[in-house]
C-alpha cells in the first residue's frame, strides 16, 4: 500500500510550542478520518482537547486547511481530497481560520 507523507501545522491550537509541525503518513486516498487516526498516533496529547476521546474526529471549534479548503469535520465532504507527499495540512481554530 503506498503511504503519502504530510505535514501538520498547528495555528491556534494549545500545543507545546515545540510540536508546532508534525509529520503524519496515511495511505493514499485518505479522508480526515485517516488525518485525525494518525494524528492521535503521533500526538496522544490531542486527544480529549482536540480529537474526540476513542473516535477519529475533532472537537466543534477546530478546523482543517488542505489545498486552500477548509474542512470542518462532520460538516463537509472530503471525497474530492487527494493528498500528496508532502502537503501542509493546517489545523486551526475556526476564529482563527475565518
Amino acid at each position: 500500500m503506498k503511504m503519502t507523507k504530510c505535514i501538520i501545522e498547528f495555528f491556534g491550537v494549545p500545543v507545546n510550542p515545540t510540536d508546532l509541525k508534525v509529520d503524519i503518513e496515511v495511505k493514499e486516498k485518505a479522508k480526515l478520518k485517516d488525518v485525525i487516526a494518525a494524528l492521535r498516533q503521533k500526538v496522544p496529547a490531542l486527544e480529549g482537547n482536540i480529537i474526540v476521546p476513542g473516535q477519529d474526529h475533532i472537537i466543534e471549534g477546530y478546523t482543517f486547511n488542505i489545498h486552500g479548503r477548509f474542512y470542518i469535520d462532520g460538516y463537509d465532504d472530503d471525497n474530492d481530497l487527494q493528498l500528496k507527499d508532502g502537503d501542509h495540512i493546517a489545523l486551526l481554530t475556526i476564529p482563527i481560520g475565518g
